[in-house]
C-alpha cells in the first residue's frame, strides 16, 4: 500500500478517498495510444440515438392573414426594384453601345417548353370571331361571283386558307427559335425574299394597275406578304450574328479613330439598306401601304435591337443622304414614271383633303363615294347595329365590302358595342404579345416578338384609321377578318413565330418564381 493509504488508514479514512469522502478524478485513459490511423479509421464509434423528450401538447396561434399577405408584397416590391434596376442597365448599355445578347445576369434561367395556351385560345377567339363577321359582310358578293354563285363563296375560301395558315402558325411555334438564328437560315430567307420580287416585277400577275401577284395554279400568292414575315426573321439573325462577331473581338476597323463608322455600318446601314432594297421593289409594284408597313416594321425591329446612339446617328444620315439622293435622281430624270404609277396615292390624298373640307381638291362626287359610303355605314349602327346579316351597305354601297371595309360593315351590323368588343379582342392579344416580347432572353428572341407583333398591331391600327377618316385610304386589310389568302396565311405566320418565342426563346416570369418561393 502506498503512503496515503497507511496515512488514511491511520486516520480512520477508507484507502482511495479524499478526505471529503469522495473518489478522486482519474485521468482518463488514451485507447487509441499506441495504434495506428488505418486501425482507427476501421473502427468507428457507435453513437446511441439519444431518447427522444415526451411530447407535448402545444397550441398553436392561428397565423394573421395580414402578415403573411404582407411579406408576398414586400417580395413583389424587391422584384419589380430588381426589374427596374434591369431595365436601367439595358437602357445604359444602349448610350454606351454596350452589345446585349445574354441573358439577364442575376439569373441563369431554363428554356420554357411550353405552350402559350391563353395566347392560342386568344387567336382561336379572333380567327373564329373573324369567320363569322366575314360570312355575315360577304353574302351579296359571293353570289355575284361567275364561277360558284353562293353566299358562302369567300367564307369557303377563307375557311381554306385559315386551316392551311393555323398548320403553317403551329408547325413554326414548335421549332425552336434558336432553328432560325443560323445564318444559313436567316440569309437563304433574305435571298428568297428579294428574288420573289425580283420575280414578282419581271412576271408577276397584273391586277388593277398593279403588279403584286404570281400565279401559282388557279391561286395568286402576293409575295410582299411573306416579305413581311421573312425580312424579321433576317433582321433579327443578323443582329445575332453581328453582337456574336463583336463579342469574338471581330468587326474591328483598322484605325482606332474610324471604329464609329465601321460600327454604324455594321450596325444600321447595312441592314436597313439591305431592308430599303426589298422595299423599293415593293414600292415599284405599286404598293405604298405595304412599303410603309415594312418600313414601321424594320423600325420597329431595329429600336428594339440594341443598337447604340452614335451608330443611329451616323448611319441615320448616310441613309437620309443616300434615299434624298435617290428621289432627286427620279424626280429630275423620269418624273412621269412617279405620276403614272402612283398616282392612285395622289388621287388618296385629294379624296382625304375633300371628305375634310376641302373645296379646291380636285374630285368629283364619284371619287369620294366609297368613303362617304363607308363612313355613313360606320354612323348608321348606333349602339347595337341592324344585325348580322342586316346591313345595307355591302350592297354595292361600299365596293369590296369583305377586304378594306369590312370594319364599317360590321360596326353597322353589330354597332359601337360590336366595335369596341373586337378593338378589345385585339388589344388583349396585343397585351400577350407585348409580354412575350418583355420576357425574351436575347436580341435574336426579342426582334423575332417585336417585328412579328408589329406585322399584326400596324394593319390593325391602319385599317380602323382609314374606316374613321383619320387618314386616307390606303386598301391594308383587318387581320384576321378581313378576305385574303396570302395576308391570312402569313399572319398567322407571324403569330406562329410569336409562340415559338414564348415557348423557347422567353425567361419564366419573376412573379412566378416568388410566388412558388424559388
Amino acid at each position: 500500500m502506498s503512503d496515503r493509504d497507511n496515512r488514511q488508514r491511520h486516520e480512520g479514512q477508507r484507502p482511495g478517498r479524499r478526505p471529503d469522502g469522495q473518489r478522486p478524478q482519474q485521468r482518463p485513459v488514451n485507447k487509441n495510444a499506441g495504434r495506428k490511423p488505418d486501425e482507427m479509421r476501421r473502427e468507428a464509434p457507435s453513437h446511441k440515438r439519444p431518447t427522444e423528450p415526451p411530447r407535448q401538447t402545444v397550441r398553436l396561434e392561428p397565423t394573421h392573414p395580414e402578415k403573411k399577405t404582407n411579406e408576398v408584397i414586400k417580395q413583389l416590391l424587391d422584384t419589380e426594384i430588381t426589374e427596374i434596376q434591369y431595365d436601367t442597365d439595358y437602357l445604359s448599355s444602349i448610350i454606351n453601345e454596350e452589345p446585349i445578347n445574354t441573358p439577364r445576369k442575376k439569373h441563369n434561367y431554363p428554356e420554357v417548353r411550353r405552350s402559350n395556351i391563353p395566347m392560342i385560345l386568344m387567336l382561336f377567339i379572333i380567327v373564329v370571331f373573324g369567320l363569322v363577321v366575314l360570312y355575315s359582310v360577304s353574302g351579296p358578293q359571293g353570289y355575284a361571283m361567275p364561277n360558284d354563285k353562293s353566299s358562302t363563296y369567300y367564307l369557303k375560301r377563307q375557311l381554306m386558307f385559315t386551316g392551311l395558315g393555323l398548320v403553317m402558325c403551329f408547325t413554326a411555334s414548335f421549332i425552336p427559335v434558336k432553328f432560325f438564328n443560323r445564318p444559313i437560315v436567316w440569309s437563304m430567307l433574305y435571298t428568297l425574299s428579294l428574288v420573289s420580287l425580283i420575280l414578282t416585277k419581271v412576271a408577276g400577275y397584273s391586277l388593277n394597275g398593279a403588279k403584286r401577284w404570281i400565279k401559282i395554279g388557279g391561286f395568286t400568292f402576293q409575295t410582299s406578304e411573306m416579305v413581311k414575315v421573312t425580312l424579321v426573321i433576317a433582321l433579327a439573325g443578323y443582329r445575332s450574328w453581328v453582337l456574336d462577331q463583336r463579342a469574338k473581338g471581330r468587326l474591328k476597323a483598322k484605325n482606332p479613330k474610324s471604329q464609329r463608322m465601321t460600327d454604324a455600318f455594321f450596325d444600321f446601314i447595312l441592314p436597313v439598306g439591305g431592308a430599303i432594297l426589298c422595299d423599293i421593289f415593293i414600292a415599284i409594284q405599286p404598293h405604298m401601304s405595304c412599303t410603309l408597313i415594312v418600313a414601321f416594321v424594320v423600325f420597329m425591329c431595329t429600336l428594339n435591337s440594341g443598337i447604340g446612339i452614335r451608330s443611329w446617328f451616323w448611319g441615320g444620315i448616310v441613309i437620309s443622304l443616300f434615299a434624298l439622293a435617290g428621289l432627286v435622281l427620279l424626280f429630275t430624270f423620269n418624273p412621269t414614271y412617279v405620276r403614272k404609277n402612283f398616282a392612285h396615292v395622289f388621287q388618296r390624298f385629294a379624296i382625304y383633303e375633300a371628305t375634310h373640307g376641302d373645296d379646291t381638291a380636285d374630285v368629283s362626287s364619284d371619287d369620294t363615294r366609297q368613303v362617304d359610303n363607308a363612313h355613313n355605314a360606320l354612323g348608321s349602327g348606333g349602339m347595337w347595329g341592324v344585325g348580322l346579316g342586316n346591313s345595307r351597305a355591302k350592297y354595292d354601297y361600299v365596293s369590296e365590302p369583305q377586304n378594306d371595309y369590312i370594319f364599317s360593315i360590321y360596326v353597322e351590323e353589330t354597332g359601337f358595342v360590336g366595335g369596341m368588343l373586337l378593338i378589345l379582342m385585339y388589344m388583349v392579344m396585343f397585351a400577350m404579345c407585348f409580354m412575350v416580347i418583355m420576357r425574351a432572353d436575347s436580341v435574336f428572341s426579342r426582334m423575332i416578338a417585336t417585328g412579328c407583333t408589329s406585322i399584326i398591331m400596324i394593319q390593325v391600327i391602319l385599317n380602323i384609321a382609314v374606316e374613321l377618316q383619320v387618314i386616307p385610304s390606303t386598301g391594308v386589310t383587318l387581320p384576321f377578318v378581313s378576305y385574303g389568302g396570302t395576308a391570312q396565311l402569313f399572319l398567322l405566320t407571324a403569330y406562329g413565330m410569336i409562340l415559338s418565342v414564348s415557348r423557347s426563346g422567353t425567361a419564366p416570369s419573376r412573379k412566378k418564381e416568388v410566388a412558388d418561393g424559388t
